[in-house]
């Protein structure tokens, strides 16, 4: 069975949701940092959940975070991300 993209999605999203309620200060401080959460979502299966921050350039802060159920996804996780400015609007 393969990795549940919509369980992946909704788990992703959730991360960046939480970093969409920081502002462009706090996420220059993330640069460089990874977390790693393990999650067991309601139907059981367990994810691994990376987020981390990169410099995107210009002063932007890219944010990825990738999800993968320690199968065969752990060779290609889902992924999502954001860009913040340093304006602290989003970009796109």
């Amino acid at each position: 069975m393969g990795l549940d993209e919509g369980t992946a999605a909704r788990l992703a999203e959730a991360r960046l949701a939480e970093w969409r309620r920081l502002g462009y200060a706090e996420w220059r401080s993330l640069l460089d940092d990874k977390e790693l959460r393990q999650v067991v979502d309601q139907d059981g299966q367990r994810y691994s959940v990376v987020s981390y921050a990169l410099d995107d350039g210009d002063g932007r802060v890219r944010m990825s975070v990738a999800v993968d159920d320690g199968g065969w996804s752990a060779f290609v996780p889902l992924v999502r991300g954001e860009i913040m400015k340093p304006d602290g609007t989003f970009l796109g």
